[in-house]
Formats: C-alpha cells, structure tokens, sequence
C-alpha cells in the first residue's frame, strides 16, 4: 500500500531524467537540423564543386586552345621574323653588294677622269707649247720679212732717191739745152740760113760744105 501510494507520488511529480531527456532530444533535432543543413550545404558544395569543376575544365580547354593558338602564332611569328631576317639581310647583302660596285664604278670613273684630266693637262700642255713654239717660230719669221723688207724699201727708197737725182740731173741738163736751144734759136734769122736762100733763089746750094 506504501509502495503503491508512492508510486502514484512519483508519477506526479517530474521524473529527474526528463529535463536531460528533454535536452537530449533537443540536440537529436538540432543534430537532425543540422545534418540536413550539413547534407543540403554539402549536396550545394557538391553541385558548386562540379560547377567549378566544369569551369575548370572549360578554362583549361580554352586554356589549352588559346595555349595552341598561341603557340601557332608564336611559331608562325618566328617563322615570319625569322623569313623577314632572312629577307633583311639577303637585302642588306644585296644593297652591300651594290654599294661595293657602286663605289667601285664611281672610283673607276674617277680615275678615268684624272687619267683623262691628266692626258687633257699634258695634250694642251703639249699644245701650248707647239703653239707657242709656232708663235715664236712665226715671229721670227715676221721680224725676218719685215727685215727683208725694210731692207727692200730701204733699197728701193735709196733707188727712187738715185733715180729721182738722175731725172732731176737729165731735168737739168734738159733744161739747160733748151735754154741753150732757145739762145741759139733767138740768134737764128732765115736770112741767115743758106736753105732759105736758096729755097727763096736768092743763092744756089753750095756743095763745098763751106761758108
């Protein structure tokens, strides 16, 4: 009857293990709470890895594809720089080339132009001098036939002169002939004349030859 009426008591009051019981099962739900929060965060993460996953993947593809894209580019530029080396310098050697027969064209010319220069120089030298030597030459000549030829005038002067003397002489003399003439003839009368006598008949012409 004690038993029993304490047994009645105890369903009463609280049992001592309910308030843990109580804790316990709070914390089942909130494990339970939180194992589905854990499963909903790792289903999340798992569809954000494979997300990721697939963004790595597709960076890597592009990464891969622009890596060759790249490397086709860099392999087709060193192939066009190494072409455009090629090019510069097949032209570099092609412009030295040029140059050099340039240069040697243009040292030739100048050479011929000196060595032309040179001959011109002594040609004109040579013929200066010809010149000169025929100016001499002729000169000498003219000195000669202006010598001669004073000598000639000179000559015919002193002739003239001599012939001009002689004439002025033979004038004279002439001259004094007629004037001698003239006396004679003024001393001259017809009567005188033995021809008029007897050309008048006054006398007959003596062939004695005298008086």
């Amino acid at each position: 009857m004690a038993m029993y009426s304490n047994s009645i008591h105890s369903a009463n009051e609280p049992h001592p293990f309910d308030p843990p019981h109580d804790v316990m099962k709070m914390l089942k739900r909130e494990i339970n709470e939180l194992r589905a929060a854990f499963q909903a965060e790792q289903q999340q993460r798992a569809v954000e890895v494979q997300q990721l996953r697939q963004e790595v993947q597709m960076l890597k593809d592009q990464l891969q594809k622009e890596s060759h894209e790249r490397k086709t580019i860099c392999h087709q530029t060193v192939q066009d720089l190494t072409q455009v080396r090629s090019d510069q310098i097949k032209s570099l050697e092609e412009m030295k080339v040029s140059f050099a027969s340039s240069l040697h064209q243009l040292n030739q010319l100048l050479q011929d132009e000196m060595r032309d220069r040179r001959a011109e120089g002594s040609l004109r030298d040579t013929r200066e001098s010809t010149e000169k030597s025929e100016r001499q030459s002729e000169n000498a000549a003219m000195k000669d036939d202006i010598g001669k030829h004073k000598q000639v005038f000179f000559g015919a002067r002193d002739d003239i002169y001599q012939k001009i003397s002689n004439i002025t002489h033979d004038v004279e003399m002439i001259v004094t002939a007629l004037t001698k003439v003239s006396v004679a003839k003024g001393q001259l009368d017809k009567t005188s004349l033995h021809c008029w006598k007897y050309f008048s008949g006054q006398g007959a012409l003596s062939t004695s030859g005298a008086n």
